[in-house]
């Protein structure tokens, strides 16, 4: 399939109307070290969005504490045939999230984290904007309301708030973060395009890749709080990854595609 093709279909949003909006939502939700905040993340998510949700997909790797294992797995008997749980085979954060996205049944996919750093009230509004357009990237922003960072250093708040207007520059929207992560994609999306990243420049690689290919993607406003239990993953080098994957995404023409997608 030619990539023009593609990118017609995406970013005149052609297959949303062609082919349905919004039906359900897998929530992808990688877990290592999390044991309160993976609780209160399901729970409040099947509290008040569960009839649209259809899966709750938890990763774990052989770096998951079987103190977070447990916990998944009470989970599991809390609410049958509403949780899985697989083992990522792809290494690191990206991987995690590549496996659970592809892994996918619902009509849409949410990535968000166990750890409390993504505000699982948000999910609501995610799903309600996908509902208005079910062919959107709906991206979760700190940025667009003040006071939604809690327990963020003043210094890496300065260089984040840095790093999103450079990019924004650099790429010609109006997006105002680019690296929170915490998003709801349409599934065909996801498939189609032909992903690389494996640590957590995903989670940059997973909003640009679209972007390039004028996918609309819609922010909305969401709050940040440094977790409460467990080691971050993030390591300072990462932020160089980021650098590079930004600009060579950037400079690249065409976006490689899957061959035997969309092509029906």
């Amino acid at each position: 399939m030619k990539v023009n093709t593609t990118l017609e279909r995406f970013g005149n949003h052609g297959y949303g109307r062609q082919e349905g909006g919004f039906e359900s939502a897998s929530v992808v939700l990688p877990v290592i070290n999390e044991v309160s905040s993976l609780y209160q993340t399901i729970d409040t998510i099947l509290e008040y969005v569960g009839e649209s949700i259809r899966e709750v997909i938890i990763v774990v790797c052989h770096k998951t504490t079987a103190e977070s294992l447990s916990a998944c797995n009470e989970l599991g008997e809390r609410y049958v045939g509403q949780i899985r749980v697989i083992q990522q085979k792809l290494p690191f954060l990206g991987g995690a999230l590549r496996e659970g996205l592809l892994a996918a049944g619902g009509s849409h996919v949410i990535v968000m984290f166990s750890d409390g750093e993504s505000d699982p009230r948000s999910v609501g509004d995610l799903i309600s904007e996908a509902r208005r357009k079910p062919e959107a990237i709906i991206s979760a922003s700190r940025w667009l309301k003040e006071n939604s960072f809690d327990g963020y250093p003043v210094g890496k708040k300065l260089l984040n708030y840095l790093f999103q207007k450079a990019f924004s520059l650099l790429y010609g929207g109006n997006i105002t973060d680019f690296t929170f992560g915490y998003r709801i994609y349409p599934v065909q999306l996801i498939h189609a395009i032909e992903w690389k990243e494996m640590g957590h420049s995903f989670v940059l690689e997973s909003i640009l890749k679209p972007m390039r290919l004028k996918v609309n993607v819609i922010e909305i406003p969401s709050a940040w709080k440094a977790r409460s239990e467990g080691e971050s993953q993030v390591k300072p080098y990462m932020y160089l990854r980021y650098l590079w994957i930004g600009l060579k995404i950037r400079i690249t023409q065409r976006i490689p595609f899957k061959s035997n997608t969309l092509s029906k």
